[in-house]
């Protein structure tokens, strides 16, 4: 995988190709995003050669584009996260910690200020290269792993605590992506 700097940006309602949006302060890949209806918020993770580890924390305003501002740190360098908000917190679930070791710990952030994060508890499993997607009230993650995982777990994302187990997905996976909208999630 390259590593990539820009934001591109579609308008949901038409159809068309996308449009350049900014660029992150460094090339990355393999990081987690978040937002509310006003911010979008970067976790950035691997960046330079790929396996170096990040802490940066990056918002842009989704109703102008330009480049991203810093937000603030995530508490260590790490990798192959993933994010998913409500739409006044954003959470940072780690995949490779500071060690270069798979991760459990769970990060969050208020989105409408900037800061660093703060620690919100710990995953059931480790979830390198996994996926999340929330409605207004709950967070949920699935897959990933060290060699696939398919393993569901959600967290309430207005308090601070250890993901709960959820249920299973109907075949092991990693690398793949998540959405929902207030009523459930796809994968």
């Amino acid at each position: 995988m390259a590593l990539k700097n820009t934001i591109q940006f579609v308008t949901i309602a038409s159809e068309g190709n996308t449009t350049d949006f900014g660029d992150l302060t460094a090339a990355s890949i393999r990081f987690g995003a978040c937002s509310s209806p006003t911010r979008g918020i970067f976790f950035r993770g691997n960046n330079g050669n790929g396996n170096t580890l990040s802490n940066v924390i990056e918002y842009i305003t989704i109703a102008s584009a330009g480049n991203p501002a810093d937000f603030g740190d995530l508490t260590a360098n790490v990798g192959r996260n993933f994010g998913f908000s409500s739409e006044t917190r954003g959470i940072s679930a780690i995949g490779i910690g500071s060690d270069g070791g798979a991760s459990n710990r769970i990060e969050y952030i208020t989105i409408a200020s900037t800061g660093n994060a703060t620690d919100f508890g710990d995953s059931t499993v480790q979830h390198p290269l996994g996926h999340g997607c929330a409605s207004s009230t709950r967070g949920i993650s699935a897959g990933g792993g060290s060699s696939a995982s398919n393993v569901i777990e959600y967290i309430t994302i207005a308090s601070v605590g250890n993901g709960t187990d959820f249920g299973d997905l109907g075949a092991t996976t990693q690398q793949k992506g998540a959405c929902s909208s207030d009523h459930g999630g796809l994968q």
